[in-house]
Parts: structure tokens; sequence; C-alpha cells
């Protein structure tokens, strides 16, 4: 089990005198691919590659979507993980014959650069560049978990998509830091900011029993966003078994959101 961020984050705090660099070695845990073992329900993902602004080739993952279908989800990972492990969780979403692209970002999973905000941000971009590059014309829905909840809010904030769904995501990054470390964070991920400019329905999904993300960020989430949909999974952790729910996500985006 991966130490929680607030415990890096304090160790930051108490140790440094406000050097981003060191602190976002403690925000941020990747995982290299030799850390990774998965195995797939069905047929492995294709590799794919997407160019950043700034220059960097980063790896991902790619399921097409079957003939007749006209739907891809990008899937953005949470932290601590990797391509690979995003893509044996995000394997469960291509249920109908919906394409899948799982996003990666710089640091992880042997990728070049070291993330931050921006960085992933920008890791983003290029991931939805390399969606309507691989699915033109396609309906593009986002879908992240945790982390990769954020990065999906910003974008779906900025571009035109279906839908987004996240899974266990926060509301701000501080939050989930202890007080002595908030002045000093580099990075902020204001989510409730973003899902403010989020114009799609927003489907928020939160385990009641998330010990890593506390249910009540879900909440404020919801409360801020102009229309989003909080589904409480019971007794449900912060990780979540998609094949479990992937029913439920594909009839809240194609059909309308669930009672919560």
């Amino acid at each position: 089990m991966r130490i929680p961020v607030a415990v890096f984050l304090a160790s930051a705090a108490l140790a440094l005198s406000g050097c981003a660099g060191t602190i976002r070695d403690r925000i941020y845990q990747p995982a290299a691919l030799a850390e990774t073992a998965v195995q797939f329900a069905g047929e492995a993902p294709q590799d794919v590659n997407a160019s950043t602004a700034d220059g960097l080739d980063l790896a991902g993952y790619y399921w097409p979507a079957e003939a007749g279908n006209d739907a891809l989800v990008v899937y953005f990972h949470g932290n601590g993980y990797n391509q690979l492990v995003g893509a044996a969780r995000a394997e469960p979403l291509r249920k109908g014959g919906h394409g899948v692209l799982v996003a990666s970002y710089r640091g992880y999973g042997d990728n070049p650069g070291a993330p931050s905000e921006d960085g992933l941000f920008a890791d983003a971009e290029a991931w939805m560049a390399k969606a309507r590059e691989l699915a033109p014309g396609a309906d593009i829905y986002l879908f992240g978990h945790s982390l990769g909840g954020a990065v999906a809010l910003e974008m779906a904030a900025r571009h035109e998509v279906a839908g987004v769904a996240t899974l266990g995501t926060f509301a701000r990054l501080a939050d989930q830091a202890p007080s002595i470390a908030r002045g000093i964070l580099p990075d902020r991920y204001d989510n409730v900011a973003a899902i403010r400019r989020v114009s799609v329905p927003v489907l928020l999904l939160h385990g009641t029993e998330d010990r890593v993300v506390a249910l009540a960020a879900g909440e404020e989430l919801a409360e801020a966003a102009s229309y989003a949909t909080l589904v409480r999974l019971t007794g449900a952790g912060h990780q979540v078994d998609l094949a479990k729910i992937a029913d439920r996500i594909w009839q809240a985006w194609e059909n309308g959101p669930p009672e919560s």
C-alpha cells in the first residue's frame, strides 16, 4: 500500500523551505512499468503515443470501437499508477463495443518529464488531440479516477465532450494535505472551480467508505456543478471495479443519470 499523499506533504512542509520540485516528488507517486503486472479479460489494447506541445512523447493504450459504435472514452488514471494499470482498470468501459483510449502523464509509466499540474494538463491536451485523430467524429467521453478526475474535469471545461465521469475525486488538492503543508503546495487542482466551467452533465461516483478522498469531497463538487449527479457507491472504497458499474456509467452518459 502506498503512503498517503498527506504524509508526504507533511514531511515536505517540515523539511523544506519551499522547493517546488521536492514537494512535487511527494505529491506525485508514479509507478514504473516494471513494477506493474496486469491481466486483461479480453484482448490486450494497442500501444499508442501522444506528443505534447512541449515536445514529450507519451505512451498510452487504445482499444478501437467496434464497427457501428461511435463513442470513445478517454481514461485518465489516478496517482500512484501508470497507463498499464489504467488500461486494466478501464477495460470494462469497452462494454457494448465502445472505444477506450488510456492516457498517461509525464513521469508516469516510464514516460519522460516530471509531473506538475500544468504538465498534466498539457499531457491531457495531447491525449484529447490523439482521441480526435484516432476517432474523428466520435462522441468523446472522459473518465478520471482520483487525480485523473481533476484532469478529466479540466479537459471537460476546455473541450466539447459528450460527457464526463469521475471516481473518488477530491474537491481541491489542498483539502488532501495537512494544514501545515497547504501554503507551500506548488499545484492546486481546484476541481470546484473547474467543475463550475463544465457545461455537460457530470457523473460523480464516490465510495461511501473511501478513506483516501472523503465522500464530502464528492458532495462539494456536486453542489458546485451546474449539472451533476452524485452516485454514492455504498460500501465502496477508493478503488472500485468498473466491471460492477460500467452499465451505470454508460446509462448515465447515453440515457441520462441514474438516481444517486
